[in-house]
């Protein structure tokens, strides 16, 4: 598909802001009911041991409670069906019950809910159930769960093993006899808290008089939602209504809907007045998804020149006590995406997905891409210190060429479009690479004790769609006053698609963007999306709002032909009006063209009535639904820290990022994915990680111990774009949403190797805390 539209006039500040910056948005907490009962407020009773047997509930005491509507266990709720995980064959899928009923597999795992008046009472009632549990083993580190003595979280497997998925791509053998050298590595996807501003959040209402059920949310995909609702209380869809409030953020966590959304559903449509459920910060580190998880054994085999020529891994993902939407999905996802930016011959790769006594692992920004883009970049760097070369050498001699693409690695991933070399080449001028290794030189040379390091990272980021079928879908409508108005399926976390979809639509229906409307969020706009993930929303929710633009613009052009008498190809549309060529007193505004088209409806071709809601498509109007393959941003990333020897501690004094996402519609909106994407990639680097004692504790279950970044603890960003247009949509755009999630711990990790390099040093795993670094000194400094 080529590019059928120009570089849009860029929208430099962002439309939606305005009622954030105000107190003006209205988050989940802030919808009020108007005409319905009061809403109640849901509480959730929850294990505080890893693995036990219930043996029984007792709730008659926190039910008799003044305030108390109700309490309930699973025992009171089998109406509700097992929590939703994407088919994959080969794969054990346990049964897991929105509440847990004979055991509890994980600390914080949902058994009983509470419904009052007051969230107050509601917390007070927690204190009055009475759950017997029977401790069982627990295990929490997923290499122990293999042992053939482990504690078993479902002992009808026979161990704890959900999956071994093989890979082999190329002949692995043949090129580890060829190579002159082989280099083992063991690294660690330590597990992080997707930690959004805002933590989970529903308002479920039921009118049992209508039938209809309202569900307010804070979520990255609206109509998956409603169809999980509509599924799991036996509702027709066209009685489930969903919005998306204003949302804190997701980062892929919130693209399903977990047990205790549904367990508040089916608490609104039993009692019949609206239920609501907001996560404290404390259940959010302890029950919602986790992301990362992942333990990887590699070896390498490469040549005197340093090409890589192949690599074989073991991949032991910890994907927690059950599967939720795509938890065994992304670990298979790894080895498929290895390759990264180089020519890689053959990959040969078992994925081991295994149970613990945690709490499930999902989506988390990048999911699959930043394990496999660690993985290749550390086995770069470590294949330039065995061979004494410069680190860009050896990534310039094994890239992909411009000439390559479209190019197909060993393992079937198909690159779209690139040009890794000049990007590659832009980062080191812009990062003035060479200037940082003569200071690093000055440095070493002088003794001084600060340690200073460069790490290089690079990376391809697969976003967008697989498969053909249509998963995006938009209507554009021009108005009687003459406003456009874009109806998109896309549930907006923050990322600006406001901003975006007006800008294409101000583009090509030539219309001044503050006389467009964008409205997103709601189930029952004539739309639809499978979601806002996986970095696909420009490319696939822009594309479709520009077929749906462009559609309308090609009725305004015949219905103006009609209306003016003149021929298509001699009118121009400018500034809201559409007037003949060389005569522009002769012209009709947008607004009078639609108030023709619903005077006179037979002048156009009728749409077809939504898919979803049954609803006629009317006016000057169209509908379009969009479907493409994938596409594959590139990136090279640069990062130089400073090390303080006497406390460990690592102080990053530089990062520049370059990235080819195909067209950049909105430098604005593109550098601010990326600049909060190495926020949170720097914070897995440095700082970040859920960890669980050896009997399933959770230790990092408050925002003491569990370690975000703050602004001051990270370094200027500098950032560039490089455009390969992409083939695959009509906007030539690719993902930027990951971006920095994937490319900064590896360059961070590669930064901090390289200025431990002098004593020997290695190996270190994520995260680079002081403790850890000062250890790491203290061991080199003493084995000399």
């Amino acid at each position: 598909m080529s590019m059928t539209m120009k570089q849009p006039a860029e929208i430099r500040r962002r439309l939606e802001d305005y009622d954030l910056i105000t107190g003006r948005a209205r988050f989940v907490d802030d919808i009020r009911l108007n005409g319905r009962p009061p809403i109640l407020h849901a509480v959730f009773v929850r294990s505080p041991y890893a693995h036990a047997i219930i043996e029984g509930i007792r709730l008659d005491e926190a039910r008799s409670l003044p305030g108390v509507v109700a309490a309930f266990s699973a025992a009171d709720l089998t109406e509700l069906p097992p929590i939703f995980a994407v088919p994959v064959p080969g794969v054990k899928r346990p049964e897991k019950q929105p509440l847990a009923k004979d055991r509890v597999r994980y600390v914080g795992e949902p058994v009983a809910v509470i419904v009052a008046e007051s969230l107050a009472v509601a917390t007070d009632a927690l204190d009055l159930v009475e759950v017997d549990y029977e401790p069982l083993p627990a295990v929490s580190d997923p290499e122990a769960a293999l042992a053939a003595d482990a504690p078993l979280l479902y002992p009808e497997f026979g161990s704890n093993v959900a999956f071994e998925m093989p890979l082999k791509a190329g002949n692995v053998e043949e090129a580890f006899a060829r190579a002159s050298h082989v280099t083992r590595l063991r690294l660690e996807n330590q597990r992080l808290a997707p930690s959004s501003l805002e933590n989970r959040a529903c308002l479920f209402d039921y009118d049992p008089e209508t039938g209809q059920l309202s569900a307010w949310l804070s979520s990255q995909a609206v109509y998956q939602a409603h169809q999980v609702l509509a599924e799991a209380l036996g509702l027709d869809h066209r009685h489930v209504h969903v919005h998306n409030a204003m949302s804190g953020g997701g980062f892929g966590a919130k693209t399903r809907l977990g047990g205790e959304e549904l367990v508040c559903a089916a608490l609104a449509h039993r009692l019949g007045r609206p239920v609501k459920w907001i996560e404290t910060r404390r259940e959010n580190l302890q029950a919602q998804t986790h992301g990362r998880g992942q333990i990887n054994y590699v070896e390498a085999a490469y040549q005197d020149d340093g090409r890589l020529l192949a690599l074989r891994l073991r991949n032991i993902a910890d994907l927690g006590a059950f599967l939720l939407g795509i938890t065994a999905l992304v670990p298979i996802r790894t080895p498929r995406l290895v390759c990264g930016a180089y020519q890689v011959e053959a990959v040969e790769s078992t994925v081991i997905g295994v149970f613990t006594n945690k709490v499930p692992t999902m989506a988390y920004r990048g999911a699959g891409r930043p394990e496999a883009t660690y993985i290749i970049e550390r086995v770069i760097d470590r294949i330039a210190a065995e061979l004494g070369l410069d680190p860009v050498e050896v990534r310039r001699r094994n890239m992909i060429s411009p000439e390559s693409f479209p190019y197909e690695t060993v393992t079937g991933q198909r690159y779209d479009s690139g040009n890794y070399q000049a990007a590659f080449d832009r980062l080191l001028e812009l990062a003035d690479y060479e200037g940082w290794r003569a200071r690093q030189r000055q440095r070493r040379a002088s003794g001084d004790p600060r340690l200073l390091g460069i790490g290089l990272a690079t990376f391809t980021e697969i976003s967008g769609d697989e498969g053909g079928q249509p998963r995006e879908a938009a209507t554009v409508r021009i108005r009687p006053d003459g406003t456009v108005v874009v109806e998109s399926g896309v549930s907006s976390t923050g990322q600006g698609h406001v901003t975006a979809f007006t800008q294409i639509a101000s583009e090509v229906l030539q219309i001044a963007p503050e006389h467009v409307e964008v409205h997103l969020n709601d189930s029952r706009l004539p739309a639809f999306s499978i979601g806002t993930f996986a970095s696909r929303v420009t490319q696939m929710g822009g594309s479709v709002v520009l077929l749906a633009a462009q559609a309308v613009r090609e009725k305004v052009l015949r219905l103006a032909s009609h209306a003016l008498e003149a021929a298509p190809a001699d009118l121009v549309l400018q500034n809201g009006r559409v007037m003949v060529q060389g005569a522009p007193t002769r012209s009709l505004t947008l607004g009078e063209l639609a108030r023709l088209a619903e005077e006179q409806p037979a002048l156009l071709e009728p749409e077809p009535p939504d898919p979803l809601t049954g609803q006629p498509i009317t006016g000057l109007a169209a509908r379009r639904d969009f479907a493409s393959g994938p596409t594959f941003s590139f990136g090279a990333h640069m990062a130089v820290v400073e090390i303080d020897t006497e406390t460990g501690e690592v102080h990053p004094l530089s990062y520049v990022a370059v990235d080819d996402a195909g067209r950049i519609l909105n430098h604005t909106l593109a550098e601010g994915q990326l600049h909060g994407g190495l926020a949170q990639g720097i914070g897995q680097a440095l700082y970040e990680q859920v960890l669980y004692d050896e009997h399933g504790q959770l230790i990092s279950g408050t925002l003491q111990d569990y370690a975000l970044p703050l602004a001051t603890m990270l370094p200027p960003f500098t950032s560039d774009f490089v455009e390969s247009p992409s083939p695959n949509n009509p906007l030539g755009a690719k993902g930027i949403g990951e971006s920095g999630t994937i490319g900064a711990p590896p360059a961070i990790v590669n930064a901090v190797l390289d200025a431990l390099a002098p004593l020997g040093i290695k190996e270190i795993d994520m995260p680079l805390t002081p403790e850890k670094i000062w250890r790491t000194l203290q061991t080199a400094r003493s084995s000399t």
